[in-house]
């Protein structure tokens, strides 16, 4: 009987105390490791093609955000321009989303913008009143979806092209939208809105101020860092779009900062 045979019939009393027995057991032990190998380098390859397909996931999620980004800004202005600064304004007193509809907002192939809210100044903040007549100065909130069905927001002021302010110094920097919500990485579901006052409350049109942005020192998590913010200013009021936060946590706040003047958000989450 060969040793093949002894082994495949396992006739331990032929193979017992022989050089055999250890020739036997290196037979086995060999097919379980190239088993075992095998089934390790199967599972290697498995975790490569994840890791490779989640990175170009990824990639994409990152080039759609950056693309929305640049999107939402090109609207805003373009709707900025027809409905203040054209020679034929689009301005309408005490508008609603409805009284811009011919507004062009232009967006390009596989994205989709609508005007979803008009806010008027009462004197102090942006509300749903429009009591300060057809003067007063309105927020206007644009929504842009991309071709994943992501969506950002922006809104930015107007105000009546007959309407004529005088040059004031500014006295403070407020936060009229409050950043909030959001996940790590990714934009913050409510991007913060800033205006630039007098000292009577009232945002200043002239000003064409740049502000900053940052995370406040020993707010959220440690470590963490803002980025991605773009601003745009229209009437003195300084709308961001794409700041995100890194790092998750609880109590985050933002100071903004225009020259002299700061001002600091209430706290927030990002998940």
């Amino acid at each position: 009987m060969t040793l093949i045979e002894k082994c495949e019939s396992q006739v331990p009393t032929e193979i017992a105390n022989s050089q055999d027995f250890e020739r036997c057991s290196e037979t086995g032990d060999t097919l379980i490791e190239v088993l075992a190998t095998l089934v390790i380098a199967s599972l290697c390859v498995v975790a490569f093609l994840t890791a490779f397909s989640t990175s170009i996931a990824a990639s994409a999620e990152h080039r759609t955000i950056v693309s929305l980004d640049t999107v939402v800004r090109t609207v805003s202005e373009r709707a900025i321009s027809q409905i203040q600064q054209q020679a034929n304004p689009m301005f309408v007193p005490c508008a609603t989303p409805a009284s811009y509809s011919g507004v062009n907002l232009g967006a390009p192939n596989g994205y989709s913008a609508s005007i979803t809210s008009v806010r008027y100044w009462n004197g102090s903040s942006f509300g749903s009143s429009c009591s300060a007549g057809s003067a007063a100065p309105q927020l206007i909130s644009i929504t842009v979806t991309g071709p994943l069905g992501t969506s950002s927001s922006i809104s930015f002021a107007v105000d009546d092209p007959k309407y004529s302010a005088s040059a004031v110094a500014a006295s403070q920097i407020v936060f009229t939208t409050e950043p909030s919500g959001g996940t790590n990485g990714t934009p913050l579901t409510t991007q913060p809105v800033i205006t630039v006052e007098d000292s009577n409350g009232s945002p200043i049109p002239t000003d064409t101020s740049t502000v900053s942005l940052v995370i406040t020192p020993g707010s959220g998590t440690s470590g963490a860092s803002l980025g991605g913010c773009s601003q745009l200013e229209s009437q003195g009021v300084i709308s961001f779009s794409g700041c995100a936060i890194d790092q998750s946590g609880s109590g985050y706040t933002l100071t903004a900062t225009d020259g002299p003047l700061s001002t600091v958000s209430a706290p927030f989450t990002v998940g």
